[in-house]
């Protein structure tokens, strides 16, 4: 059984893949035109990403092995 630790490791890893959502975001809302279609998708994506963030629980010992996995695919979607 994985310890409070590993789940708050990887609620920071999903937090921290944020940031380059949030600074994509805030670089194309400064244009003077800001590509919409872009912004949905980052905006989807974090979506995602906070929804994960709420919904995990330490018992999903399977999803936060995969976020503490450096190599694990999930870890490059999100």
């Amino acid at each position: 059984m994985l310890g409070n630790f590993d789940y708050e490791v990887a609620l920071e890893i999903l937090g921290q893949s944020k940031q380059p959502l949030i600074q994509m975001r805030y670089d194309e809302m400064k244009k003077e035109n800001p590509n919409q279609d872009l912004l949905k998708f980052v905006q989807k994506r974090l979506n995602a990403i906070n929804e994960l963030m709420d919904e995990l629980n330490p018992e999903d010992e399977y999803l936060i092995l995969r976020i503490l996995d450096k190599s694990d695919d999930l870890r490059k979607i999100v």
